[in-house]
């Protein structure tokens, strides 16, 4: 291998981003909003047009939600939550990707270039974009006296044409160490960061560079994937999974441009030959047999080699951060690989930003690992499981799969939320911190879980009437927002002249708001009087962003401890809380739980409970929670987040 020519220049960033896919350019788009300078690096030249990954599931559509995103993922995909399952020709029809637990009761079908243009898009909104034609060559992390300071990355472009090597496997999946090519001429540039995030994919370059163990097996020899135009009697307007009878098993995905995507096992050809529309359209015949398949066109036909890995750490002395594929593939099996990355940036890059502000210490990063390495584990092992049962020519796989479309799907659903990623659930850790004394609710209720949503009524102050009504995740946005949710309770009381518990038309008040809007100012105004993104070392570039947002937002949840008959008494204008009703959101406003969804969701008792303070963190799961709603609980989360925040005056 020829030498790296000298640096041309050497320049300084607080976070160097290495890989400009979803993955990538999610991390620069949100550190980016939380007025953290970065640099998004990429090898190639332009964005690819081929597509692997299809589908967003309900959790990453939340997070798209809470980042103002979704709108523009709604407008190009298209969502679907059923599966066409053909066995020897017989339809089965069943909800795979349905769940009763998000908004987003589907999976979003959307190619993986249409998801880069729009993140890219919002990149250019925030005034940055992807620094093309700069592969990363080298990087290492300077100590001295055995304390990390920071991160010195060697990189380069070509002078001509692209960084692309002729001895590179086109083998999609395949893990190889990249070569320098001969004989091309290149500008180097050494860059200081203070953090690096690897996003470059499964072969990783970073992870290769410091020697971070990427370990696993392969699990089939060769798949096709074929995107194109495609002529079929088959019913291919879902999902759709065609177990042949000569014992091979086809997936077909729609797109969005008429074309289709196919996976087929293709084992049984030379993957150093030349793959042709006719051997794809050979081996999907056969499938697809009683029924047609022909193919009309192809705009991407490749070998897929199927891994699963994991890294065996996600950082490199807390200075270098694996993301995505750098840090875990997998089979294709239940979609979840990008979603997987793009929630690995959700969680690394609001704690980054936190330590970069001087906000608080740099063992926060440790948490980005402990929380993220489990679910990948855990995504591994069910794509593994539903990759074996859905492609194994065995004959006891084939009749799991009989068995599982048959019969099976009548009578049990699917764990759907499970493959729709609703299910993730962090442990404690100096982020997730249960009550010191409290006894620990169940299990659906404690601290890491997802934050859960609901409707609510949006509280008017003098009684005026509103007919606004929206959900628990339209408040909860980010990024970088903590949200202290106040759910009331027993506190919304029925009143009458007799003084009475009867229900009269005198209206419902809120028994101790005064006492309750006194903690809310008292605790948000000391709390961003400490503690407030761009307040220290990144003041100037916060002041120039476009998306500044508070640290912490209060959202007051009511609901009624009794069963009132009649109309008026489920009215929101009949609540008379002015002082919580006319404060601004995010700063105690009151919304009433109607139905109480909400205080079920969040295991709060509401007859004669003492209501609960919950935290959630920036990217929507839960921090801490305490039971009650006075000023003891205050005092208790203000101890909670004094705990993670550096205490500054």
């Amino acid at each position: 291998m020829a030498s790296i020519p000298s640096p041309s220049k050497s320049t300084e960033i607080p976070v160097l981003i290495s890989g400009a896919g979803p993955v990538g350019t999610l991390a620069a788009i949100m550190l980016t909003r939380l007025g953290v300078p970065c640099r998004l690096i990429e090898r190639e030249l332009a964005v690819s047009p081929m597509s692997k990954a299809l589908s967003v599931h309900a959790r990453t559509l939340e997070i798209l939600e809470q980042t103002g995103l979704i709108d523009r993922f709604l407008a190009k995909g298209h969502p679907i939550s059923h599966f066409n399952v053909y066995f020897s020709g017989v339809l089965s029809n069943f909800p795979g990707l349905a769940n009763s637990v998000s908004h987003y009761n589907y999976a979003l079908f959307l190619e993986q270039v249409k998801t880069t243009a729009i993140l890219n898009d919002e990149l250019e909104n925030q005034g940055m974009k992807v620094d093309r034609g700069w592969e990363l060559m080298d990087t290492k992390v300077v100590e001295e006296n055995g304390k990390s300071w920071w991160v010195e990355t060697t990189i380069r472009r070509a002078l001509d044409g692209t960084n692309v090597r002729a001895t590179e496997s086109k083998v999609l999946g395949v893990v190889e160490l990249d070569a320098e090519q001969v004989g091309k001429e290149y500008e180097t540039e050494v860059v200081r960061s203070e953090y690096l995030i690897a996003a470059d994919g499964g072969k990783s370059v970073v992870r290769h560079k410091v020697n971070i163990p990427f370990s696993g097996r392969t699990l089939a020899n060769n798949v096709i994937l074929f995107d194109g135009h495609i002529e079929s009697d088959l019913d291919l307007t879902n999902i759709t999974v065609i177990n042949g009878r000569n014992n091979q098993t086809m997936n077909v995905f729609p797109l969005n441009d008429g074309q289709h995507r196919v996976m087929v096992d293709g084992s049984d050809l030379d993957p150093t030959q030349e793959l042709t529309n006719e051997a794809l359209e050979k081996v999907a015949q056969a499938a697809a047999a009683p029924s047609t398949f022909r193919v009309k066109s192809s705009s991407w036909l490749t070998f897929y080699r199927v891994n699963e890995r994991q890294a065996a750490t996600y950082s490199y002395k807390n200075r270098i951060f694996l993301a995505g594929d750098a840090a875990h593939v997998h089979s294709p099996a239940g979609g979840q690989g990008m979603n997987l990355g793009l929630q690995d940036a959700y969680n690394l890059t609001w704690k980054m930003a936190l330590v970069l502000n001087q906000l608080a210490d740099a063992s926060i990063l440790d948490t980005y690992e402990s929380e993220r390495a489990p679910v990948a584990k855990n995504v591994i092992q069910m794509s593994a499981a539903m990759f074996a049962t859905g492609f194994s020519c065995q004959l006891h796989r084939r009749a799991i799969r009989k068995l599982i479309t048959t019969i099976f799907l009548r009578f049990v659903t699917l764990p759907s939320a499970r493959i729709a990623m609703l299910t993730i659930r962090y442990h404690e850790n100096m982020v997730n911190q249960r009550h010191k004394i409290q006894s620990l609710p169940l299990e659906e209720f404690q601290v890491g879980q997802r934050a859960h949503d609901g409707p609510l009524a949006r509280i008017l102050a003098g009684g005026q009437k509103s007919e606004e009504l929206l959900r628990l995740h339209q408040l909860i946005d980010g990024p970088g927002t903590f949200h202290i949710l106040v759910f009331t309770s027993d506190l919304l009381s029925v009143t009458n002249s007799n003084s009475s518990r009867k229900p009269s038309r005198d209206g419902i008040t809120l028994a101790n708001e005064a006492q309750l809007k006194k903690d809310v100012d008292h605790y948000l105004q000391a709390w961003r009087a400490k503690w407030a993104l761009g307040s220290t070392r990144f003041q100037q570039e916060q002041q120039q962003s476009k998306d500044k947002r508070p640290l912490f937002k209060i959202h007051v949840i009511g609901a009624l401890a009794e069963v009132v008959s009649g109309p008026d008494y489920q009215d929101p204008s009949k609540i008379q809380a002015d002082s919580l009703a006319s404060a601004n959101t995010g700063e105690g406003r009151l919304y009433f739980d109607k139905s109480s969804i909400l205080h079920e969701c969040y295991g709060v008792t509401i007859k004669d409970g003492a209501g609960a303070i919950v935290v959630v963190r920036p990217d929507s799961h839960l921090g801490y929670r305490v039971q009650g709603a006075g000023s003891p609980a205050w005092q208790d989360v203000d101890e909670y987040l004094h705990s993670i925040f550096n205490r500054r005056s």
